[in-house]
């Protein structure tokens, strides 16, 4: 599908997980963005990671940009959240009224493939953070949190490869109904 890239990003930071030696989040997120890359790329849709391993040394700040160098129109950050082990669900943030339509399918897929519950789809300004680096992102950007490290339920579907694969599917679908094509 060419003249459409979307951009991945995943966090690099390294939540642990309180059980036998944790889960780090950057690990889960990039597998969570290859296997999305991949079932985009199977559909013909040109797909960019901003971070390929775990080690990259990409600074927050300048993710946007090398999207935006890549020719990217839409771009989706990959985090996993982090809090009191009862702590649960699927949040999505996005930006502006033009990042909506973007943040409400990632929320939807990620609630599709996980079955756990949704905390919402939510302005930026609902966040812990006044802003979001990540989404400086001129066109359509959201950041979604695909659940809680800290929860053992929500651990065990992010660790999950048929999850995986059903987010990429369900984004793929919304992919290419937003570029007129059905395969």
């Amino acid at each position: 599908m060419r003249g459409t890239a979307w951009a991945t990003d995943v966090r690099a930071s390294t939540i642990r997980a309180p059980s036998r030696g944790g889960s780090a989040e950057a690990t889960i997120a990039l597998a969570w963005a290859l296997t999305l890359k991949t079932i985009l790329e199977e559909a013909g849709i040109d797909t960019h990671l901003i971070r390929t391993s775990t080690t990259d040394a990409n600074p927050v700040g300048g993710r946007d940009n090398e999207a935006a160098a890549a020719g990217c129109t839409h771009f989706i950050s990959i985090h996993c959240n982090a809090g009191p082990a009862a702590a649960n669900g699927v949040e999505t943030f996005w930006r502006g009224a033009e990042d909506k339509a973007l943040a409400e399918a990632v929320q939807d897929a990620a609630l599709i493939a996980t079955g756990l519950k949704s905390r919402g789809l939510k302005a930026e300004s609902a966040s812990q953070h006044a802003r979001l680096a990540v989404l400086y992102f001129g066109p359509p950007a959201c950041l979604v949190e695909i659940g809680f490290l800290t929860n053992a339920r929500d651990r065990e579907r992010l660790l999950s490869r048929d999850v995986r694969l059903k987010f990429a599917h369900e984004l793929r679908a919304y992919f290419l109904r937003l570029q007129g094509g059905a395969r």
